[in-house]
C-alpha cells in the first residue's frame, strides 16, 4: 500500500525541516527525488545523502522561485536528471509577519510570489510533463491560517487561501488527464518556522489543539505520500487538514 516505486518527485524546499520529511517519506515508499534548496544547499544535500543511502536516486536543485523563469526551469532540470516528474510538493513558502498597518508593498510581494505565484508556476510546468502521461499528482502546502486568520499574517494567509483556490481550479482543468491537484493544510507543526515563535505564544497555539501536543514533520509526510499514491487517485480539489484538531471543518 501507498507504494511509490518508479515514480519521481520534485519537492521544493526540500532544506527545510518539514520539506525534508516529505522528501525522506517519498524516499520510503520508494520514489526518487528532486531535492530544491534555495539558499541552504548543505541541508538538501543532506537529506539527499539519506535518499542515496536508502537505494532512491537523488539530485540536489537549487532556484530561486520568486522567479517565474527559475520555477519552469526546474521542472525541466528534474526531468533531465531524473527522467521525468511524476509528483510535484509545492512545498517550499516564506511568512513575513507584520501587523497590517505596518505590512509594506514589498513584505506582500515577496509573500505572494514564493507561496502563491511559484506555486502556480511550478504547477504549470509539471503539469506539462504530466499531461503527456495521462498521471500526475500536485500537492500542495497550505496552512490552518487560511481558515482560522492569525494577527500579523494577513499577507501569509491570504497567500494561503488562495493556494486553495488554485488548487481547486488546477483540479477541475487537469482531472480529465489524471491529473489530481490536492492542499495540505498543515496547522502547528515543529521545526522550521514554528521554532521562531516565543515559548508563549507556542503555549498558547497548543491549548487550541485537541491532540494537545505540536505536530511532526513526519505526520506531514505520510500524508503527502497518501495523496501522491494510487490510492488516492480519487481525491481532488480538496484540502486535508493535519492539525490535531486545532481547526474543524
Amino acid at each position: 500500500m501507498f507504494d511509490l516505486t518508479g515514480k519521481t518527485a520534485l519537492i521544493t524546499g526540500a532544506s527545510g525541516s518539514l520539506g525534508g520529511a516529505i522528501a525522506l517519506a517519498f524516499g520510503n515508499a520508494g520514489a526518487d527525488i528532486a531535492c530544491h534548496y534555495h539558499t541552504n544547499r548543505a541541508s538538501a544535500e543532506q537529506v539527499a545523502g539519506k535518499l542515496t543511502a536508502m537505494g532512491r536516486r537523488a539530485v540536489v536543485l537549487g532556484a530561486d522561485l520568486s522567479d517565474p523563469d527559475e520555477a519552469e526551469k526546474l521542472v525541466e532540470r528534474t526531468v533531465e536528471a531524473l527522467g521525468d516528474i511524476h509528483i510535484l510538493v509545492n512545498n517550499a513558502g516564506v511568512n513575513r509577519e507584520a501587523l497590517l498597518i505596518r505590512e509594506t508593498a514589498e513584505l506582500v510581494d515577496e509573500v505572494l510570489k514564493i507561496n502563491l505565484a511559484a506555486m502556480l508556476h511550478m504547477s504549470r510546468a509539471a503539469a506539462r510533463r504530466m499531461a503527456r502521461n495521462h498521471w500526475g499528482r500536485l500537492i500542495h502546502l497550505g496552512s490552518v491560517v487560511a481558515h482560522t486568520g492569525s494577527t500579523a499574517q494577513a499577507a501569509y494567509a491570504a497567500s494561503k487561501a488562495g493556494v486553495e483556490g488554485m488548487s481547486r481550479a488546477i483540479a477541475r482543468e487537469m482531472g480529465g488527464r489524471n491529473i489530481t491537484s490536492n492542499v495540505i493544510a498543515p496547522g502547528f507543526i515543529g521545526g522550521g518556522m514554528s521554532e521562531r515563535m516565543s515559548e508563549g505564544r507556542k503555549g498558547e497555539l497548543v491549548r487550541l489543539i485537541a491532540l494537545a501536543r505540536v505536530g511532526k514533520p513526519d505526520e506531514i509526510g505520510a500524508v503527502a505520500v497518501f495523496l501522491a499514491s494510487e490510492e488516492a487517485g480519487y481525491i481532488t480539489g480538496e484540502v486535508l487538514h493535519v492539525n490535531g484538531g486545532m481547526f474543524m471543518d
